[in-house]
């Protein structure tokens, strides 16, 4: 299929010349060949619905919505290592979509009402509601993220339809609001306007996708730069400039909207903001109606792709990794 597609394009573009043909097609054939020996496909039969990767060093984690479980993998040589987590209103169940953060020696899980530390064995440490902080607000709904010994305490206020980020001491006592902006949110939006915000290497990283902005703080709080490659990215009418990103290994690695030959554009920039490559990747795992919630099953560690993607035949889940450096 692939082979017809490239002398298809070939022929459309060389419409006269036999003998450019067969070049240019011999040409593209050993591209795609290339490329395609940077990939490698591991089906993941015990995951139902997946909805976050995150990898670290030789580990996968996904979080499967069917149940509210974390399931953890040996990436090399690939096998099963542990699972763990459910769905209830027990102190340590998830009662509602939750998230894993992974820190140097526990997993920290956030589920909107409360924080859950596990070993990475799978054992609970300790657990907090989040009703249990001081300024807990009903009408907002919120997420806790460490960094280094501090939290960042992310919350969207209906009411006020304002997103803030602040950042909490290890005692939970706000230090300073990092953040504030429009909280966009529609029953069942696909919304692109949103604000994402991560923790990696002990920085704070906050988007906001509606240009191409990424202010960087310290873990104290301290603003270090803000990143703004609106003007190098090319507006998508209708569309963000920014889609979605993730940090690893001092590298920022964003996607944004713009499409060339059907495969999407993903810039990579050094924590200053310089950009290092661009590359168009077919991105299977996107999701066009993910939410304001949800990410696309995406993420890069040590220079390599994971992608989690559903085959279309079996419907089971499969594990995409492309190794970025043999892309061109």
């Amino acid at each position: 299929m692939l082979a017809d597609d490239v002398q298809l394009r070939v022929h459309e573009f060389y419409p006269g010349g036999v003998r450019m043909n067969k070049y240019v097609f011999l040409f593209l054939t050993l591209l795609i060949a290339m490329n395609l020996s940077a990939q490698t496909t591991i089906v993941l039969p015990d995951v139902q619905k997946p909805h976050q990767i995150a990898v670290d060093g030789n580990d996968l984690y996904v979080f499967d919505e069917a149940d509210y479980s974390l399931h953890v993998y040996t990436i090399s040589p690939f096998v099963p290592k542990l699972k763990f987590g459910r769905k209830g209103d027990g102190p340590h169940d998830f009662k509602y979509l939750p998230y894993v953060y992974i820190q140097p020696e526990t997993l920290a899980c956030t589920d909107f009402t409360k924080i859950i530390w596990f070993s990475k064995k799978g054992e609970v440490l300790k657990a907090m509601e989040f009703s249990e902080l001081k300024d807990f607000d009903l009408n907002s709904e919120m997420l806790l993220i460490p960094v280094k010994d501090h939290f960042l305490r992310i919350t969207a206020d209906h009411d006020q339809m304002k997103r803030h980020v602040y950042l909490l001491d290890s005692k939970f006592k706000t230090i300073k609001n990092l953040y504030e902006g429009p909280f966009v949110w529609q029953v069942g939006s696909a919304t692109d306007v949103r604000t994402d915000t991560l923790s990696s290497q002990g920085l704070v990283f906050i988007a906001d996708t509606q240009g191409f902005r990424i202010t960087v703080f310290d873990d104290k709080g301290n603003l270090l730069r803000t990143i703004d490659k609106s003007r190098d990215v090319e507006e998508i009418p209708n569309r963000a400039l920014l889609h979605q990103y993730c940090v690893s290994d001092g590298k920022i690695y964003a996607t944004t909207y713009k499409k060339k030959d059907n495969q999407t554009e993903m810039i990579i920039l050094d924590l200053e903001g310089h950009i290092l490559r661009r590359l168009y990747l077919p991105l299977a795992s996107i999701r066009p109606k993910r939410g304001v919630v949800r990410y696309d099953l995406y993420t890069v560690d040590q220079d390599k792709l994971y992608e989690l993607v559903q085959d279309s035949e079996t419907e089971k889940w499969e594990l995409w990794i492309t190794d970025l450096k043999q892309i061109h």
